[in-house]
């Protein structure tokens, strides 16, 4: 009897792999599919496919771009999640003069709330599937946006879907083996998207009397994009540095960001591009983050020190 062809997922391996592992797994896939339907196949090459890919570009478990992607969740998840609800809850309002265009895309942002829900509940499954959604809401609401609104819509509106394009794709990236089911973890969830949720939600919507001329005022509202990249780097600086304190090679990388967001002041221009003169602002966190997280290190090793010597 002739050994029936590996599946075509299988083709996506490292050669070594596919060698070795074709043949379980393309049987695996058919015994899935016959057993439990085609929908519970597809589901099934999908997750090989997936794994295939971090075997290709090193991030499944066992390597270090894996591992630090994993540990990237924790702060991913409820950024994203904190600026779609933001701009859910702001598109129901009705507008100021003032206030900015922004595009109702619920495609790129609902499904964000249901990503940051599974996670807290510690359901990692569901939240990849709801990152899914939100990778593909974002895809097509691109020309939907263009449609809609415009060029101009479009111009003002892409940087944030992008960005949400983006974050989606890292939490479907990182390895499924490391999810941040934790406590430690869901709790650093709970925290950032509490930290950062609340003055980016309250500023978005809290009316204020701006200056529209001379002797004159009228009322206004915070743009949240620009709320956002004020508030993200105070919020994320403090954990940022607790990390750095506890990782290895701690001090080279807080020289690095204290190096890197030095020269960021150097006038070659590059800070000039971020929007609403946020450039400078996450210089100086940046900056401010590397000296936190040598200050930890310092305390930590003295401390490691400490303990060593009494129990030696």
């Amino acid at each position: 009897m002739s050994t029936p062809p590996p599946h075509w997922t299988t083709r996506v391996y490292p050669a070594a792999h596919r060698r070795v592992y074709a043949a379980e797994i393309s049987d695996f896939i058919a015994r899935v599919t016959a057993d439990e339907g085609r929908r519970a196949g597809a589901l099934e090459q999908a997750a090989v496919l997936g794994h295939a890919l971090r075997l290709r570009t090193g991030l499944d478990s066992a390597r270090p771009g894996g591992r630090l992607l994993a540990r990237l969740l924790p702060v991913v998840v409820p950024v994203a999640a904190a600026l779609s609800l933001t701009l859910l809850v702001v598109r129901w309002i009705p507008a100021l003069p003032w206030d900015g265009e922004r595009a109702y895309t619920p495609l790129a942002y609902a499904p964000w709330l249901v990503v940051l829900g599974c996670a807290l509940a510690g359901r990692w499954t569901a939240a990849r599937t709801a990152a899914g959604a939100a990778l593909l809401g974002a895809v097509m609401s691109l020309p939907l946006v263009r449609w809609t609104d415009g060029a101009e819509g479009l111009a003002q509106n892409r940087a944030t879907l992008v960005g949400l394009a983006l974050a989606a794709l890292l939490v479907l990236a990182a390895p499924p083996d490391l999810p941040p089911a934790t406590g430690a973890a869901r709790r650093t969830m709970a925290l950032i998207a509490l930290a950062l949720g609340v003055p980016l939600l309250v500023g978005s919507v809290t009316v204020f009397q701006a200056v529209s001329g001379p002797h004159t005022t009228t009322d206004a509202r915070a743009d949240p994009l620009r709320l956002f990249l004020f508030l993200t780097p105070l919020v994320l600086a403090l954990p940022a540095a607790l990390a750095m304190a506890r990782a290895r090679f701690g001090p080279l990388l807080a020289a690095l960001l204290i190096g890197g967001s030095v020269l960021a002041f150097v006038p070659v221009g590059w800070l000039g591009e971020f929007p609403y003169a946020a450039g400078g602002l996450l210089a100086e966190v940046v900056f401010l983050t590397g000296v936190l997280a040598l200050a930890g290190y310092a305390v930590r090793a003295v401390r490691d020190r400490r303990r060593a010597a009494a129990t030696g």
